[in-house]
C-alpha cells in the first residue's frame, strides 16, 4: 500500500531498471568527464611547476652585484621563503676542446639550483662533490659514489651523480657541483624563492624594486607556470578550448538526462492522467519528476566524482609506468574546490534538464492522457507521399518515413538526442586533430640512443666508412643513420603557389621575373637522407612515391608538407605549408653555396627539379629555417649542387634493446678513440622523456574521446530503445493488420537509420561551426590552416548509423515476444 505519492518515485525507478541504469550511467560519465577535466587540469599545472623547477631552478628572482644591505632586506623579508648564494669559477682547460667549472653554492642554492640528481646525493660539505654521469666516464672512468677525486688542485669526495645534460655534451663542458656555506658576496648570485603564502605578483614586485633592473634576471618559466605573467593571446587561446570543451561537455550532460526524462514523462502520461484523475495536482506531479532527479543527482553524482578520481589517479599511475618519476605530465591532485564544482554543475544539469518534462508532465489533460490521445497526431491534409523512399525500400519504408514525424515532440527528441552525440564526437576528434597539429608527434629521431658527431670545425672531415660498417655489424645495433649537413637554397615557385595565411610574413616570400614569367621567391633547405632513412620516409608519404633512381640523378626532391614559421606580426608561429606543390610540380633552385652566395636568383646556376613525393611530416629531425622542407639523397646533391664529394656529419644509432646501453657505450667509445675529431653523445635519456611526452598526450586525448564516444553511445541506445518500447501498442496494431515480423523489423531499423541521417547532418554542421570555434582559440597559440573535420564527420555518421541499428535490436526482440491481443488492448 502507498501511503504517499512520492513514494510512486522509488517504485518507478526500481521496475524501470534499465531505463534507471541506463540514466545513472549517462550521469556518472558526464559528471566524471567534467571533474577529471577540472582535476586534470590541475594536475597538469602542478606537474608543469615541478617540470619547470627541475629543469630551470626553484629559485624565482636572482640578483647580481650583492651587497651587504641587498642580502639583510632580503633575509629579513617575510616574503622570501628560501634564499641561497652561488658562484661560477672560471673555465679551466683540461684536454683539447674541453673545459671545465666549477658551481659552488650554499646549501639552499642547491636546492634552488636546476641540477638534479641520478644516483647518490648532493654534496653535504665543501669537500664533497657531484658531476654529469657522461663527464664522470669520461674522465674519471671506473671511478663510483664514495671515490676520491682530483681538481684543479683539489681533492674531493665524489657524493652524487648528476643526470647528462646535452647542453653541456655539446658544449664539451665539464661541471663539478661543490658546497660552501662560506661563500663571497662578490662575485656571487643570490637566488630568491617567494613564499607561497604571499601573493606572488605583489612580492616580486616588492623585491624587484630592491635593486636595480639590469642587477635582476627571473626565472621567467616557472612564473609563467604558476600564472605571474599574463602571456596574453596563448593563456586566451587555452583558456576558450577549455570553456568550449566543458561548455560542450554539460550541454551534452542536459541533453542526455534530459531525453531521458522526456522519454519517461511520454512513457508515463497515462499513469500521470490517472494520478490527476484521482486528485493530483500539477504541483505535486512535477514533484514526483523533480524527486525522481534529485535521487538519480545523489547517486549518480558521487559516484561520478568518485569515478574521475580514478580516472586521474589511473592516468597518473599509467603516466609513470610510461615516463617513470622523472617525466610526469600531470600529478594526482584531488582540489576540493574543482569537485565541489563539478558536483554544482552535474547537479544544475540534471535539474535544469528535469525541468521541462516536469512542467509538461504537470499540465497533462487527464481525459487526454487516459484515452492516449496525447500520442496520436493528425497530419496535415497536404501530406507527403514519401515516393522516394517507398521506391527505394518499398512499403515499409515509406511507412518508416512518415512515423518519424509522425509525433513532433518524439521526433525532435530523438533527432537532438543524435545531434549532441555527433557534435560531441566531431569537435572532440578536431579537438584531438589540431592538438596533435601543435605539439607534433614522436618521429624516428625519438628513438635514436647514441649520436657521434665530428668537430663542427673540421668539415673537410668525412665519417670513415669502415667506422659506420663496424658499427653496423654489432649484434644489439638495430639502425644506423648517416646524417650531413644542410645546404640551403633559393627557390622559385609560381606566385599562385603562395600560402594566404603567409603572405603577411615579411622575410618568407619575394616577387621576382624569371625568363618573363612572374615568380615568387622562397628559402628551402635540403636534408640529405641515406637509404635508412628513406625506409623510414615511405611512413609519411602523402602523395607521389619515393624513387631511388630519380632522387640519384638530382631529377628531382621530396618535399615535406609541415613547416613551421614565425610571423613576426601576429608573434605567433606558423604550423603547415610554406607553399602549395603538387607531385609533378618542377621547382627552380638555386644553391646558396660557394659562388653561388651573395648572387641574385639567376646569377648562379639555377637547376629545375620536380617534386616527386610530398611527406606528411618530418621523418627524421629536421634543423632548417623557416623555409621550404626538401629531402634529397647524397648523389643527388652532388648533381645539384655540381660536387665532387659531399661529407656526412654524423651518424644516429638506434640500438636493438636499450638495456645494451653500457655495452654499446663502451663499444663506440672504443671505436671513435683513434679519432679526436669525433664525440659520442648519449641520448637515450633526452629522447625517453621527450617520447613519453608525446605518448602521454596521446593516452590523454584518446581517453577523453573514448569517454565521450561512450557517452553519445548511451544517449543514442537510451533514445531509441525507448522510443520504440513506447510504441508496442502502434507495432501490435501494424502486426494485427498483416505487417509481417519481416516488416516490422525492416520498417523498425529503417526509422533507426532515418533518425541516425538527419541527426548527422544537423549534428555535422554544429560540430564543424564548433570545431572552427576552437580553431580560434588554437590559433591564439599556434596558427595553422583550419582542417575540415572530413575524418571525424564521416566516423560519427557512420558509427550513428551502426548504433541506431544495434540499438533496435533489443527492442525488436523484446516486441517480437509480446501477446498481440495484450498489447493492443495495453492500457
Amino acid at each position: 500500500m502507498i501511503s504517499s505519492y512520492k513514494k510512486l518515485t522509488g517504485r518507478y525507478l526500481k521496475a524501470n531498471k534499465k531505463r534507471t541504469i541506463l540514466t545513472l550511467i549517462g550521469i556518472i560519465l558526464s559528471v566524471a568527464l567534467i571533474s577529471s577535466i577540472g582535476l586534470f587540469i590541475k594536475g597538469v599545472q602542478a606537474a608543469e611547476v615541478e617540470r619547470a623547477i627541475k629543469t630551470y631552478g626553484a629559485f624565482h628572482l636572482a640578483y647580481e652585484n650583492v651587497d651587504e644591505e641587498l642580502l639583510s632586506k632580503v633575509i629579513n623579508n617575510p616574503k622570501v621563503a628560501r634564499y641561497g648564494l652561488y658562484s661560477q669559477g672560471e673555465l679551466i682547460e683540461i684536454e683539447k676542446d674541453y673545459n671545465a667549472q666549477e658551481i659552488s653554492a650554499t646549501g639552499k642554492a642547491l636546492e634552488l639550483l636546476p641540477y638534479r640528481i641520478k644516483e647518490g646525493k648532493m654534496p653535504d660539505n665543501e669537500g664533497e662533490v657531484a658531476l654529469e654521469k657522461w663527464a664522470l666516464d669520461y674522465l674519471y672512468k671506473g671511478k663510483k659514489i664514495g671515490d676520491k677525486l682530483q681538481f684543479n688542485d683539489k681533492e674531493y669526495k665524489l657524493t652524487g651523480i648528476l643526470e647528462n645534460s646535452l647542453s653541456n655534451q655539446y658544449d664539451n663542458l665539464i661541471v663539478y657541483l661543490t658546497k660552501n656555506e662560506s661563500i663571497s658576496k662578490d662575485n656571487s648570485v643570490l637566488l630568491v624563492e617567494i613564499s607561497s603564502k604571499t601573493n606572488m605578483k605583489k612580492a616580486l614586485s616588492d623585491l624587484k624594486a630592491l635593486s636595480k633592473a639590469e642587477n635582476i634576471s627571473e626565472n621567467s618559466s616557472l612564473l609563467s607556470r604558476l600564472g605571474v605573467y599574463d602571456d596574453g593571446s596563448a593563456i586566451e587561446g587555452v583558456l576558450k578550448i577549455l570553456i568550449i570543451i566543458i561548455s560542450i561537455v554539460v550541454v551534452a550532460t542536459v541533453a542526455v538526462i534530459y531525453n531521458s526524462f522526456q522519454i519517461s514523462v511520454v512513457e508515463r502520461i497515462k499513469e500521470f492522467g490517472l494520478l490527476r484523475a484521482v486528485g493530483t495536482t500539477p504541483r505535486q506531479i512535477r514533484s514526483i519528476v523533480l524527486r525522481e532527479a534529485t535521487i538519480l543527482a545523489c547517486i549518480g553524482i558521487p559516484i561520478g566524482l568518485m569515478f574521475g578520481i580514478v580516472a586521474i589517479w589511473g592516468i597518473t599511475v599509467a603516466f609513470k609506468l610510461i615516463g617513470g618519476e622523472d617525466l610526469i605530465l600531470t600529478k594526482f591532485v584531488v582540489d576540493p574546490l574543482v569537485m565541489v564544482i563539478s558536483a554544482m554543475v552535474g547537479l544544475i544539469s540534471i535539474y535544469l534538464s528535469a525541468l521541462l518534462p516536469s512542467i509538461f508532465a504537470g499540465r497533462i489533460s487527464p481525459l487526454a492522457a487516459i484515452s492516449s490521445r496525447t500520442a496520436i497526431t493528425k497530419e496535415k491534409i497536404r501530406r507527403r507521399k514519401h515516393r522516394l523512399a517507398q521506391k527505394i525500400f518499398g512499403y515499409e519504408g515509406a511507412l518508416a518515413a512518415k512515423n518519424i514525424k509522425r509525433n513532433k515532440k518524439r521526433y525532435r527528441i530523438t533527432v537532438f538526442s543524435i545531434v549532441i552525440s555527433v557534435v560531441l564526437f566531431v569537435t572532440f576528434k578536431s579537438f584531438m586533430d589540431m592538438a596533435f597539429n601543435v605539439t607534433g608527434t614522436a618521429n624516428a629521431s625519438r628513438d635514436i640512443h647514441f649520436s657521434i658527431y665530428r668537430d663542427y670545425d673540421k668539415q673537410d672531415i668525412e665519417i670513415d666508412e669502415d667506422l659506420i660498417n663496424s658499427i653496423k655489424k654489432l649484434s644489439y645495433v638495430d639502425k644506423v643513420y648517416k646524417k650531413y649537413m644542410l645546404y640551403n637554397f633559393d627557390v622559385a615557385i609560381s606566385k599562385e603557389s603562395k600560402i594566404k595565411e603567409l603572405e603577411d610574413v615579411d622575410y618568407l616570400y619575394k616577387s621576382l621575373t624569371v625568363n618573363g614569367e612572374e615568380k615568387t621567391l622562397l628559402m628551402a633547405d635540403m636534408d640529405i637522407y641515406d637509404s635508412t632513412a628513406l625506409e623510414e620516409a615511405k611512413k609519411y608519404v602523402e602523395a607521389g612515391s619515393i624513387d631511388m633512381e630519380k632522387l640519384d640523378s638530382g631529377e628531382g626532391v621530396i618535399v615535406i608538407k609541415k613547416n613551421n614559421v614565425y610571423n613576426n606580426k601576429t608573434k605567433k608561429v606558423y604550423v603547415g605549408p610554406v607553399a602549395n606543390l603538387k607531385v609533378g610540380d618542377e621547382i627552380e633552385v638555386q644553391a646558396i653555396y660557394d659562388e653561388n652566395i651573395g648572387k641574385e636568383f639567376g646569377e648562379g646556376k639555377v637547376k629545375k627539379v620536380k617534386v616527386l613525393a610530398i611527406l606528411s611530416d618530418d621523418p627524421l629531425d629536421f634543423y632548417g629555417f623557416s623555409g621550404l622542407k626538401l629531402i634529397g639523397t647524397e648523389n643527388g646533391a652532388k648533381n645539384i649542387l655540381e660536387e665532387d664529394k659531399i661529407n656526412s656529419r654524423a651518424l644516429d644509432i638506434k640500438l636493438k634493446d636499450v638495456k645494451d646501453e653500457e655495452t654499446a657505450k663502451e663499444k663506440f667509445e672504443d671505436l671513435i678513440s683513434s679519432n679526436p675529431d669525433l664525440k659520442l653523445i648519449n641520448e637515450i635519456d633526452q629522447n625517453r622523456n621527450e617520447k613519453s611526452s608525446m605518448l602521454m598526450i596521446e593516452i590523454l586525448i584518446y581517453g577523453f574521446v573514448i569517454v565521450i564516444a561512450l557517452i553519445s553511445c548511451v544517449n543514442i541506445i537510451n533514445t531509441l530503445t525507448t522510443n520504440i518500447l513506447l510504441r508496442k501498442r502502434e507495432f501490435a496494431s501494424l502486426k494485427s493488420i498483416g505487417l509481417s515480423q519481416k516488416g516490422l523489423r525492416k520498417m523498425i531499423v529503417l526509422e533507426g537509420l532515418l533518425y541516425g541521417i538527419v541527426g548527422s547532418i544537423y549534428g555535422s554542421i554544429a560540430g564543424t561551426g564548433l570545431s572552427y570555434l576552437m580553431y580560434n582559440a588554437f590559433d591564439g597559440i599556434r596558427e595553422f590552416k583550419w582542417p575540415v573535420p572530413w575524418n571525424a564527420i564521416l566516423i560519427a555518421t557512420v558509427a550513428a548509423l551502426v548504433i541506431g541499428y544495434i540499438a533496435v535490436l533489443s527492442p525488436l526482440s523484446r516486441i517480437k515476444k509480446e501477446n498481440l491481443i495484450e498489447a493492443i488492448r495495453e492500457e
